[in-house]
Protein backbone atom coordinates (compact mmCIF):
# COMPACT_ATOMS: atom_id res chain seq x y z
CA UNK A 1 0.00 0.00 0.00
CA UNK A 2 1.16 3.65 -0.35
CA UNK A 3 2.94 4.82 2.16
CA UNK A 4 2.40 8.47 3.96
CA UNK A 5 4.41 11.14 2.37
CA UNK A 6 5.75 13.60 5.50
CA UNK A 7 6.62 17.16 4.45
CA UNK A 8 8.68 18.41 7.65
CA UNK A 9 9.94 22.23 7.40
CA UNK A 10 13.62 22.44 7.59
CA UNK A 11 13.65 24.40 11.03
CA UNK A 12 11.21 22.28 12.56
CA UNK A 13 13.52 19.32 11.42
CA UNK A 14 16.01 20.59 13.93
CA UNK A 15 13.80 22.08 16.36
CA UNK A 16 11.95 18.62 17.22
CA UNK A 17 13.30 15.45 18.10
CA UNK A 18 11.27 13.32 15.42
CA UNK A 19 12.25 9.96 17.10
CA UNK A 20 10.19 10.61 19.90
CA UNK A 21 6.84 9.33 19.46
CA UNK A 22 5.20 11.18 21.57
CA UNK A 23 6.09 14.43 19.36
CA UNK A 24 5.30 12.40 16.36
CA UNK A 25 2.24 11.30 16.93
CA UNK A 26 0.60 14.67 18.14
CA UNK A 27 2.84 17.67 16.63
CA UNK A 28 0.12 20.59 15.34
CA UNK A 29 -0.05 20.52 12.04
CA UNK A 30 0.89 23.60 11.23
CA UNK A 31 4.52 21.45 11.71
CA UNK A 32 3.77 18.18 9.87
CA UNK A 33 1.62 17.51 6.67
CA UNK A 34 0.46 14.17 5.80
CA UNK A 35 -0.62 12.88 2.22
CA UNK A 36 -2.56 9.81 2.20
CA UNK A 37 -3.90 7.09 -0.12
CA UNK A 38 -7.54 8.22 1.29
CA UNK A 39 -9.29 11.38 -0.56
CA UNK A 40 -12.07 10.49 1.81
CA UNK A 41 -12.52 9.92 5.75
CA UNK A 42 -16.38 9.41 6.59
CA UNK A 43 -17.22 9.25 10.10
CA UNK A 44 -20.11 7.86 12.45
CA UNK A 45 -21.29 10.37 15.33
CA UNK A 46 -22.37 8.82 18.11
CA UNK A 47 -19.94 6.42 19.99
CA UNK A 48 -17.97 7.19 17.36
CA UNK A 49 -16.92 10.90 17.20
CA UNK A 50 -19.16 11.81 20.04
CA UNK A 51 -19.38 10.29 24.02
CA UNK A 52 -23.18 9.83 23.33
CA UNK A 53 -24.63 6.52 23.27
CA UNK A 54 -24.79 6.20 27.15
CA UNK A 55 -26.82 9.24 26.95
CA UNK A 56 -29.67 8.11 25.01
CA UNK A 57 -29.73 5.47 27.09
CA UNK A 58 -30.10 7.59 30.46
CA UNK A 59 -33.34 9.02 27.99
CA UNK A 60 -34.85 5.49 27.90
CA UNK A 61 -34.13 4.27 31.28
CA UNK A 62 -35.93 7.94 32.40
CA UNK A 63 -38.73 7.06 30.25
CA UNK A 64 -39.26 3.41 30.98
CA UNK A 65 -38.95 4.22 34.99
CA UNK A 66 -41.73 6.74 34.43
CA UNK A 67 -43.74 3.85 32.66
CA UNK A 68 -43.03 1.76 35.87
CA UNK A 69 -40.74 -0.58 34.13
CA UNK A 70 -37.34 -0.71 35.35
CA UNK A 71 -34.29 -2.26 33.23
CA UNK A 72 -30.64 -1.47 33.36
CA UNK A 73 -28.74 -0.28 30.40
CA UNK A 74 -27.63 -3.71 29.13
CA UNK A 75 -31.51 -4.48 28.29
CA UNK A 76 -31.16 -1.47 25.79
CA UNK A 77 -27.83 -2.58 24.09
CA UNK A 78 -29.53 -4.14 20.79
CA UNK A 79 -30.89 -0.47 19.92
CA UNK A 80 -27.48 0.79 19.47
CA UNK A 81 -26.88 2.32 16.15
CA UNK A 82 -30.58 1.84 15.10
CA UNK A 83 -32.52 4.61 13.21
CA UNK A 84 -35.60 6.13 14.56
CA UNK A 85 -37.43 3.98 11.94
CA UNK A 86 -35.78 0.66 12.95
CA UNK A 87 -35.46 2.08 16.70
CA UNK A 88 -39.22 2.73 18.44
CA UNK A 89 -40.82 -0.20 16.42
CA UNK A 90 -38.57 -2.97 18.68
CA UNK A 91 -38.08 -0.75 21.64
CA UNK A 92 -42.05 -0.26 22.00
CA UNK A 93 -42.40 -4.02 21.50
CA UNK A 94 -39.70 -5.37 23.87
CA UNK A 95 -40.86 -3.34 26.68
CA UNK A 96 -44.94 -3.56 25.44
CA UNK A 97 -45.36 0.27 25.68
CA UNK A 98 -48.44 1.51 23.99
CA UNK A 99 -49.46 4.68 22.28
CA UNK A 100 -48.71 7.45 19.71
CA UNK A 101 -45.17 6.64 18.57
CA UNK A 102 -44.54 10.35 18.00
CA UNK A 103 -45.83 11.49 20.99
CA UNK A 104 -43.12 8.91 22.35
CA UNK A 105 -40.30 10.27 20.09
CA UNK A 106 -41.00 13.71 21.18
CA UNK A 107 -40.68 13.17 25.04
CA UNK A 108 -37.27 11.14 24.55
CA UNK A 109 -36.04 13.32 22.47
CA UNK A 110 -36.85 16.34 25.11
CA UNK A 111 -35.24 14.07 27.50
CA UNK A 112 -31.88 13.61 25.40
CA UNK A 113 -31.38 17.05 24.17
CA UNK A 114 -32.15 18.37 28.11
CA UNK A 115 -29.22 15.48 29.16
CA UNK A 116 -26.88 16.71 26.71
CA UNK A 117 -26.78 20.11 27.38
CA UNK A 118 -24.62 19.42 30.63
CA UNK A 119 -23.28 16.16 29.22
CA UNK A 120 -22.36 15.72 25.73
CA UNK A 121 -18.76 15.46 24.92
CA UNK A 122 -16.44 14.17 22.02
CA UNK A 123 -14.71 10.65 21.94
CA UNK A 124 -11.23 11.07 23.87
CA UNK A 125 -8.59 11.60 21.69
CA UNK A 126 -10.73 12.55 18.55
CA UNK A 127 -10.30 16.43 18.72
CA UNK A 128 -7.04 16.14 18.93
CA UNK A 129 -6.66 13.50 15.79
CA UNK A 130 -8.84 15.85 14.03
CA UNK A 131 -6.21 19.17 14.44
CA UNK A 132 -3.34 16.66 13.27
CA UNK A 133 -4.70 14.26 10.95
CA UNK A 134 -7.17 16.13 9.13
CA UNK A 135 -6.74 19.76 9.55
CA UNK A 136 -4.86 21.20 6.18
CA UNK A 137 -4.69 17.72 4.97
CA UNK A 138 -6.50 17.98 2.02
CA UNK A 139 -8.86 14.71 2.82
CA UNK A 140 -12.38 15.17 2.78
CA UNK A 141 -14.58 14.48 5.49
CA UNK A 142 -17.77 14.03 6.63
CA UNK A 143 -20.49 12.79 9.53
CA UNK A 144 -22.93 9.90 8.53
CA UNK A 145 -25.29 9.25 11.01
CA UNK A 146 -29.16 7.68 12.07
CA UNK A 147 -29.20 10.55 14.37
CA UNK A 148 -32.32 12.66 12.67
CA UNK A 149 -31.45 16.32 11.23
CA UNK A 150 -33.46 17.86 14.35
CA UNK A 151 -31.13 15.92 17.07
CA UNK A 152 -28.14 16.65 15.26
CA UNK A 153 -28.72 20.55 14.88
CA UNK A 154 -28.89 20.01 18.90
CA UNK A 155 -25.30 18.19 19.01
CA UNK A 156 -24.06 21.33 17.23
CA UNK A 157 -26.01 23.93 19.44
CA UNK A 158 -24.00 22.04 22.29
CA UNK A 159 -20.44 21.06 21.07
CA UNK A 160 -20.44 22.98 17.91
CA UNK A 161 -19.80 19.62 15.58
CA UNK A 162 -20.42 21.53 12.27
CA UNK A 163 -17.02 22.99 13.03
CA UNK A 164 -15.26 19.69 12.05
CA UNK A 165 -17.43 18.50 9.25
CA UNK A 166 -18.46 20.69 6.70
CA UNK A 167 -20.58 17.51 5.00
CA UNK A 168 -22.90 15.48 7.43
CA UNK A 169 -25.77 12.95 6.22
CA UNK A 170 -28.43 12.30 8.47
CA UNK A 171 -31.26 10.04 9.23
CA UNK A 172 -33.61 12.86 7.92
CA UNK A 173 -31.84 12.95 3.71
CA UNK A 174 -30.25 9.43 3.44
CA UNK A 175 -32.68 7.28 1.28
CA UNK A 176 -32.53 4.59 3.51
CA UNK A 177 -30.89 4.31 6.81
CA UNK A 178 -28.13 1.91 8.40
CA UNK A 179 -27.50 -1.05 8.65
CA UNK A 180 -27.82 -0.39 4.59
CA UNK A 181 -25.16 0.29 3.16
CA UNK A 182 -27.46 3.12 1.36
CA UNK A 183 -25.66 6.00 3.44
CA UNK A 184 -22.32 5.44 3.26
CA UNK A 185 -22.68 5.22 -0.43
CA UNK A 186 -24.71 8.51 -0.85
CA UNK A 187 -22.14 10.24 1.42
CA UNK A 188 -19.14 8.97 -1.35
CA UNK A 189 -21.23 10.07 -4.45
CA UNK A 190 -22.18 13.31 -2.72
CA UNK A 191 -18.41 14.30 -2.12
CA UNK A 192 -16.96 12.63 -5.46
CA UNK A 193 -15.02 9.95 -3.70
CA UNK A 194 -15.20 6.17 -3.99
CA UNK A 195 -15.53 2.99 -1.84
CA UNK A 196 -11.65 2.75 -3.38
CA UNK A 197 -10.34 5.90 -1.52
CA UNK A 198 -12.44 6.08 1.14
CA UNK A 199 -12.30 5.00 4.74
CA UNK A 200 -14.73 4.68 7.03
CA UNK A 201 -14.59 4.47 11.30
CA UNK A 202 -17.66 3.23 13.12
CA UNK A 203 -18.34 1.31 16.37
CA UNK A 204 -21.78 -0.24 16.31
CA UNK A 205 -23.12 -3.60 14.48
CA UNK A 206 -25.54 -1.61 12.73
CA UNK A 207 -23.16 1.09 11.91
CA UNK A 208 -20.49 -1.46 10.93
CA UNK A 209 -22.96 -3.49 8.67
CA UNK A 210 -23.60 -0.84 6.63
CA UNK A 211 -20.34 0.80 6.28
CA UNK A 212 -18.43 -3.02 5.30
CA UNK A 213 -21.55 -2.98 2.49
CA UNK A 214 -20.45 -0.06 0.94
CA UNK A 215 -17.27 -1.84 0.01
CA UNK A 216 -14.84 1.44 1.94
CA UNK A 217 -12.07 0.80 4.11
CA UNK A 218 -13.85 0.05 7.53
CA UNK A 219 -12.01 1.10 10.73
CA UNK A 220 -13.88 -0.30 14.04
CA UNK A 221 -13.26 1.54 17.10
CA UNK A 222 -14.08 -0.38 20.26
CA UNK A 223 -16.57 1.99 22.39
CA UNK A 224 -19.69 -0.43 22.08
CA UNK A 225 -18.23 -3.58 21.13
CA UNK A 226 -15.16 -6.14 21.47
CA UNK A 227 -12.56 -6.65 19.21
CA UNK A 228 -14.25 -10.01 18.74
CA UNK A 229 -17.63 -8.97 18.56
CA UNK A 230 -16.44 -6.35 15.46
CA UNK A 231 -14.25 -9.26 13.76
CA UNK A 232 -17.66 -11.45 14.14
CA UNK A 233 -19.30 -9.09 11.66
CA UNK A 234 -16.44 -8.83 8.89
CA UNK A 235 -13.20 -10.35 9.34
CA UNK A 236 -12.22 -7.64 7.30
CA UNK A 237 -12.85 -4.49 9.50
CA UNK A 238 -9.00 -3.05 11.18
CA UNK A 239 -10.02 -3.24 14.72
CA UNK A 240 -8.88 -0.22 16.95
CA UNK A 241 -9.43 0.72 20.99
CA UNK A 242 -8.68 4.44 20.49
CA UNK A 243 -7.99 7.52 18.31
CA UNK A 244 -3.74 7.08 18.89
CA UNK A 245 -4.59 3.83 16.99
CA UNK A 246 -6.31 5.38 14.17
CA UNK A 247 -3.22 7.17 13.79
CA UNK A 248 -0.92 4.63 14.01
CA UNK A 249 -2.98 2.72 11.27
CA UNK A 250 -2.57 5.81 8.98
CA UNK A 251 0.69 6.29 9.05
CA UNK A 252 1.06 2.25 8.56
CA UNK A 253 -1.62 1.45 5.94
Amino acid sequence: MQDWTLKIDSEIMSAVDLMSPANFKYMSVNKLHYTTKYSGILFDMDGTVLDSEGLFDKAQLRFLKENNILVSSEDLSEFKGLSYKHFYPRFMSKFNITGVVDDIRLKLRTYLHEIMETELEYIEGFEKFYSTYITDCHVKVGIVTNTTRLSYQKIDQCVGIGKYFPYSLTASESREPKPSPVPFIQAMDDLALTSDNTLIIEDSQTGLLSAVGSGAQVIGITTSLSKQDILKIDNSIHVVDTYRDIAEYLENC
